[in-house]
């Protein structure tokens, strides 16, 4: 059956077992291969959890209601019930299949239930269906957390380069085309950067995203040094830097100019000289020559304007900016016409799209969702994960269209700090599995206090609200009625502090509305998947097609575009 030089086809083998077709010799073979090796086991479970599998298999009340119906203690066997199971323990009611549900949504593995089916089908263990659940998690993250503990000791591309030292202050966002220096280190997307490494790039572009929210863009052929997460010394090529309120103070060195941003976006180029020239595209900039004498004036850089700085002279030529000579970030800028026909992009602040999600691995494995640039919206707030382990996977559904795919287990994205607004609509276009609902975050902006919630409920419905903080009462909550999850739901929140409304629809349908006292201030990330807080970590299981956030409201009129141009786009009535 199974054997070193001709291993089993998992999938198949798992398939055989759920739909009891594999003889007991198989079934005794796979028991033993997966006592064996804790990668077998892995991608056991990264298989029962693959959520395209259970959107084809379970879209439907009924068909999850077949699942139940497997999982009565009589289809199990009296061996998943243990030694004191009676005729009248054995009994399935509405409640206790309920019960049962929940159980398996509160280890955070819907399709666990299923897997439960495999474990009982083996014959591996006899005991409960709670201690089943419990064991079925421990055995398919071993070498998961491993990986996640011991991330800080795998090594890169230079084996035998010394162990890194220094703080972590960021990672590495998106490369494109990037040729590395002789012997410098060869950077890949989501590598750790520590205080005082060296970047030495021959050509191409590396993207870093620090740990202060500052975004940073270099261009080769470029060499630098990042001495923290808000200074870098740059000594030769070109660099476009974002840096948002929480990153201010963010400076580039040259070797002929200090630069310090006070919230802007600017760029910086040295020529192989040492002169260099600053260039500001939104915002404000301070800077000051290195060859002039201590306690010289600070000068100031403001949007469109550009300095020089060279060894010869104290102070600075001034001229106008040229933003086109620099590259701001990895990102493909579409042609709006090769984009979904979107009624409007004025005031369009993020917009990710599925199936137009190119940053995806050979297993699928999506770890960076790219933020569509048109219209207002003119600089990428990417949606990143980093580690492959926590990474959703680009599916495509029983009709074609295109999504990402969390586990409701481990995967989920985030954003760099993004800036807030009086006035906000959100749209999102999810398919929740059938039985992942545990009250878990779909989108959660700003993390921190007062932030802006939708959350798929454990009664089958979806919320929109805002946190004000601890120990206050939520506002702005508005809940829908319960879903239909057999095909994929427009989901729309607005809150306005300006009216003080905040509004909720579903698939064009006004929900209901809710005051809006607390002002959305604070400059924070937001959380595709998943809460921010250990404390409230249940992940979302479903599907994800599209997410558009304005910083405005719409009217009745822009609303009725908006359902239009989404119900053609997904098929939906």
């Amino acid at each position: 059956m199974a054997t070193a030089d001709q291993p089993f086809e998992l999938e198949e083998l798992l398939l055989r077992v759920l739909s009891h077709e594999a003889t007991q010799e198989e079934t005794a073979a796979l028991d033993a291969e997966l006592r064996r090796s804790p990668e077998l086991r892995a991608e056991a479970f990264r298989f029962l959890c693959d959520d395209s599998l259970l959107a084809e298999h379970y879209a439907t009340e009924r068909q999850a209601g077949r699942l139940l119906e497997a999982l009565r203690p009589e289809a199990l066997g009296p061996e998943a019930l243990g030694p004191d199971a009676t005729a009248e323990s054995a009994k399935v009611t509405p409640a206790t299949s309920v019960r049962l549900v929940d159980r398996v949504n509160r280890h955070g593995v819907a399709i666990a239930a299923a897997a439960a089916m495999i474990i009982v089908a083996l014959g591996v263990y006899t005991v409960r269906l709670n201690s089943q659940l419990a064991r079925l998690h421990e055995l398919s993250v071993i070498g998961t957390e491993e990986q996640l503990a011991s991330q800080d000791n795998l090594k890169g591309p230079n084996d035998n380069a010394p162990a890194p030292t220094g703080q972590t202050i960021g990672r590495v966002a998106g490369l494109s085309d990037a040729v590395w220096v002789e012997g410098a280190r060869e950077l890949k997307f989501g590598d750790k950067l520590r205080e005082g490494d060296r970047i030495a790039l021959e050509s191409g572009v590396v993207e870093l995203l620090l740990s202060t929210g500052a975004k940073v863009t270099i261009e080769g052929p470029a060499e630098l040094d990042t001495q923290s997460a808000l200074q870098t010394l740059l000594t030769r090529g070109k660099l476009a830097a974002a840096a948002p309120r929480t990153a201010r103070g963010y400076t580039v060195i040259t070797p002929t100019a200090e630069l310090v941003d006070i919230g802007t976006q600017f760029g910086v180029m040295v020529d192989d000289l040492g002169d260099s020239e600053l260039h500001v595209f939104d915002g404000d900039v301070v800077a000051r020559s290195r060859m002039a004498a201590a306690g010289a004036d600070l000068l100031h850089a403001k949007q469109d304007q550009a300095m020089r700085f060279d060894s010869t002279s104290a102070e600075p030529t001034r001229f106008a900016a040229r933003a086109a000579e620099f590259i701001r970030h990895v990102t493909p800028v579409y042609n709006p016409d090769d984009l979904p026909p979107i009624p409007s992009s004025k005031d369009l602040a993020v917009w990710y799209a599925a199936d137009k999600c190119n940053q995806v691995s050979d297993d699928g494995r999506v770890g960076t969702w790219n933020d569509l640039l048109v219209g207002d919206n003119d600089f990428a707030d990417n949606a990143w994960q980093f580690d492959e382990i926590h990474r959703p996977r680009l599916i495509e559904d029983g009709a074609g269209r295109k999504a990402l795919a969390f586990d409701g287990w481990s995967s989920y994205m985030v954003t760099s700090p993004i800036d807030a607004t009086a006035e906000q609509t959100t749209f999102m276009v999810v398919m929740p599995a059938p039985i992942s609902y545990s009250d878990v975050q779909m989108l959660l902006k700003y993390a921190e206090a007062p932030s802006l919630e939708l959350t798929l409920r454990s009664n089958a419905s979806l919320r929109g609200w805002v946190w004000p903080g601890p120990d206050k009462a939520n506002v702005g909550e508005v809940n829908s009625a319960t879903i239909d999850n057999s095909k994929p739901l427009v989901l729309a929140y607005q809150y306005d502090t300006d009216s003080k409304s905040a509004k909720l629809w579903l698939n064009g349908a006004l929900q209901g509305t809710a005051e809006a006292p607390v002002p959305l201030t604070d400059y924070g990330q937001t959380y595709l998947g998943r809460h921010s807080d250990p404390n409230h970590r249940t992940s979302y299981f479903g599907n994800m097609y599209e997410v558009i956030v304005f910083n405005k409201t719409f009217d009745e009129t822009e609303l009725k575009e908006f359902w239009t141009y989404f119900s053609k786009r997904y098929n939906l009535e």
